[in-house]
């Protein structure tokens, strides 16, 4: 199994928490996508294992049609992938599905994940079932009910990101999990495999398979709200492999993501400084992703449209779909609000589009 990189073309031969070519860029910003893989019968997507072990049934979710919800955003022909139908109602189950498919076969005994919520609650039930020890890592700006919901379920970190100038890297997150469970749990692993979104390149490749499940509608665009941003590149990946001309549209909070930087400044390596978390959206804000490199080479590609929405915007919207049968957190309104903001895209507005609704929280 081989990981390609990005910048270089140069392969490297796949290996728990390798996440990026060094001679290409810093150390600390990710450049690897998966270029070799299994295939499995029972579906045409590529995998990284070579046999479903754990399985939820992450896949296969509805596509759905909303006339009401349509009418509302100002479109004729649009569809809604409704993630929240996955077994913990969150597109991450795609990702934990194949994590811990990949971690059996690797003989993990222990999983990490810097988290924002979906992630931890995905993870933490299917290392239940693989019998893996887990552990969330959060930052401190996270909210307090989101850390007191996060503590319900299994081992939590809050991390000093300051230690690490709020840059981690894998090996950060599996030494700081180690000393945590040797001096305050007497645990000891002998081999801890770090998961966070857009660091770790073969399990994210999960997030190709929701773009296989929409191919056949043959999308003029598809809009996927995203944080971390893997899914974004797993998705782009899944159009080239299809030799498709869909485009995708994605949508972020407003100020709290790098790439609107990046791509003003023309740089594919940027950080927030004096960062401030103050979204609705709170899990897909960020200072910092490694795939920087990766998203910047997406969206200055023609017809892939990156864009933002304010807190005004989510609000309203969620408000208008929470009474029209879409279940969705705020997280998940964004792709919906970007059709009632100012910045609504430049689109022919008859086109085929398919909004990704990625999930409701456990509160829903």
């Amino acid at each position: 199994m081989n990981l390609k990189c990005i910048k270089t073309g140069k392969t490297f031969p796949f290996w728990l928490n390798i996440f990026n070519n060094p001679e290409a860029n810093d150390e600390k910003y990710s450049n690897l996508v998966l270029e070799w893989w299994y295939k499995v019968e029972w579906y045409e997507s590529l995998v990284p294992f070579k046999k479903l072990i754990v399985s939820y049934w992450a896949w296969k979710t509805p596509l759905i049609k909303n006339d009401e919800v349509a009418s509302v955003l100002g479109l004729s022909n649009m569809l809604i992938k409704d993630e929240s139908y996955n077994p913990y109602w969150t597109h991450k189950d795609r990702r934990s599905e194949y994590i811990i498919n990949v971690a059996l076969e690797n003989n993990v005994d222990k999983i990490v994940c810097l988290t924002a919520g979906n992630a931890w609650y995905s993870l933490w039930r299917y290392c239940s079932r693989a019998w893996i020890d887990y552990t969330s890592l959060i930052f401190p700006w996270v909210s307090k009910a989101r850390k007191n919901s996060l503590k319900e379920w299994w081992e939590v970190i809050s991390i000093d990101g300051s230690r690490f100038n709020w840059i981690l890297r894998p090996r950060d997150f599996a030494q700081i999990v180690w000393e945590y469970d040797k001096y305050e749990r007497w645990k000891t692993w002998k081999n801890i495999w770090a998961v966070t979104n857009s660091f770790e390149p073969i399990s994210v490749n999960a997030y190709k398979e929701l773009f296989y499940e929409i191919k056949d509608e043959n999308p003029d665009y598809i809009v996927i709200p995203c944080g971390s941003w893997d899914i974004i590149v797993w998705v782009w990946l899944a159009i080239k492999e299809l030799n498709m001309n869909t485009k995708i549209i994605w949508v972020a909070p407003e100020w709290e993501h790098p790439l609107a930087q990046a791509l003003k400044y023309w740089v594919d390596e940027y950080q927030i400084k004096d960062y401030e978390e103050e979204s609705l959206a709170e899990k897909l804000t960020t200072p910092f992703t490694a795939v920087l490199p990766i998203l910047y080479k997406i969206f200055t590609e023609e017809g892939n449209i990156y864009t933002e929405v304010w807190n005004e915007d989510i609000s309203k919207v969620k408000n208008i779909i929470d009474n029209l049968w879409v279940r969705c957190e705020n997280s998940a309104a964004v792709s919906f609000a970007t059709f009632i903001s100012k910045n609504r895209p430049n689109i022919n507005l008859n086109s085929k589009i398919i909004i990704v609704s990625t999930g409701k929280w456990l509160e829903n």
